[in-house]
C-alpha cells in the first residue's frame, strides 16, 4: 500500500569543489527531506522521485521557505552526518533509475524525521567534468559604435548520472567563489552557468558601417519588396590582466536580420545560422585582436 503525504519534501543541495586543473573536480551532494507534518515520520523504506512531477492533491497548497545550506557549514553537515554513521547506520541513496521520465531514488534501510525537521541524507557520488572559462555574449542589432565590458566567469558541467535540480555552491581551491541553481540534468548532458564577471578579462569591440542599399525583390505573390543590405567591419579586442595564468575565452555574438553571412575573417570563426562564435586561449598578460565582415539583410 501506499499513499500521498503532503508533509514531506525534499530537495537537493550541491557543493561543487574545483581545484587545479590536473585534479579532478567533486561534487558532493545531499538529499534534504522535510518534514512540516505536526508529528514524527518513521520510514520503512523509501523512494524520491526527480523530474517534472504534477500531481492534483486535494490539500490547501502551502509554500515552504527553505533556507538553503550554508557554504561555510556544508562540509561540516556533511561530516556530521558521516559521523552519525559510527554509532547509528545512516541511510544512503542509490543511484537513481529512470521510469517514465522521471528517476527514481530508493532508501532501503529505516529512518526517522521528526516533528519540523530538515533530515539530510548523502547521495551517491557522480563523477563530473567541469570545463571553466570566461564568456563573452553579446547581441549585434546593426547599428555602428563601440562597446566594453567584461567576460563572465562561465563553467559547463557534466555528470556520469542523472542530477535532480537543486542549488549548488561553487568553491575554487577551497574558496567561496559563487552560487547556482542546477536544473534536471540527463547523465552525459551539458549545463552551462554565470556566476558573475571577471575583473582581469577584458574586451573592447568597434562596429563599423561599411555599406549599405536598397534593392527590390519580388516576392512569390508577385509583390515588390524593399530590402536593405549592410556590410558591417567588426574589431574586438581582449585582454587577459592576469599576471600568471592564462585564460579560456567564449565569445557568442547574436546577429539579428533576415538574413547573416559571415565574409571574411582574421582567424577561425565560425557562423552558425545566425550566431558567430570564436574560442581561443589567451596568455597572461597578454592580449588578441579579432576582426570579422559580416553582411546582414533586413
Amino acid at each position: 500500500m501506499s499513499y500521498l503525504r503532503s508533509n514531506l519534501n525534499w530537495k537537493t543541495s550541491y557543493q561543487l569543489n574545483l581545484f587545479e586543473d590536473s585534479k579532478s573536480p567533486v561534487l558532493i551532494a545531499m538529499a534534504d527531506i522535510r518534514n512540516d507534518g505536526q508529528s514524527k515520520v518513521d520510514i520503512e523504506h523509501a523512494e524520491l522521485v526527480g523530474g517534472d512531477i504534477n500531481l492534483q492533491m486535494n490539500v490547501q497548497p502551502q509554500r515552504h521557505d527553505y533556507r538553503v545550506l550554508d557554504a561555510s557549514n556544508f562540509y561540516q553537515t556533511l561530516n556530521r552526518v558521516q559521523s552519525q554513521s559510527s554509532g547509528t547506520l545512516v541511510p544512503t541513496i542509490n543511484e537513481g533509475e529512470e521510469v517514465a521520465g522521471l528517476y527514481i531514488f530508493p532508501i532501503n534501510q529505516a529512518f526517522s524525521i521528526d516533528v519540523k525537521t530538515n533530515y539530510l541524507l548523502p547521495i551517491f557520488r557522480p563523477q563530473v567534468k567541469v570545463d571553466r572559462y570566461g564568456s563573452i555574449s553579446k547581441y549585434f542589432y546593426g547599428s555602428a559604435g563601440s562597446t566594453s565590458g567584461k567576460a563572465q566567469r562561465s563553467y559547463r558541467l557534466s555528470s556520469d548520472l542523472y542530477l535532480s535540480r537543486g542549488n549548488c555552491i561553487i568553491r575554487e581551491s577551497d574558496r567561496l567563489v559563487g552560487e547556482t541553481s542546477l536544473p534536471d540534468l540527463a547523465a552525459k548532458n551539458k549545463h552551462e552557468f554565470s556566476i558573475g564577471q571577471d575583473a582581469d578579462i577584458v574586451y573592447k569591440e568597434n562596429s563599423t558601417l561599411i555599406k549599405s542599399y536598397i534593392y527590390n525583390i519580388t516576392t512569390s505573390s508577385n509583390r515588390i519588396q524593399s530590402q536593405t543590405r549592410s556590410t558591417y567591419d567588426i574589431s574586438l579586442l581582449l585582454k587577459n590582466f592576469k599576471k600568471n595564468r592564462s585564460v579560456k575565452i567564449e565569445y557568442t555574438q547574436r546577429v539579428h536580420g533576415n538574413s547573416i553571412k559571415l565574409i571574411t575573417s582574421n582567424t577561425d570563426i565560425l557562423q552558425e545560422v545566425s550566431t558567430i562564435k570564436y574560442k581561443t586561449t589567451i596568455s597572461a598578460n597578454d592580449e588578441i585582436l579579432l576582426s570579422y565582415k559580416v553582411e546582414i539583410t533586413n
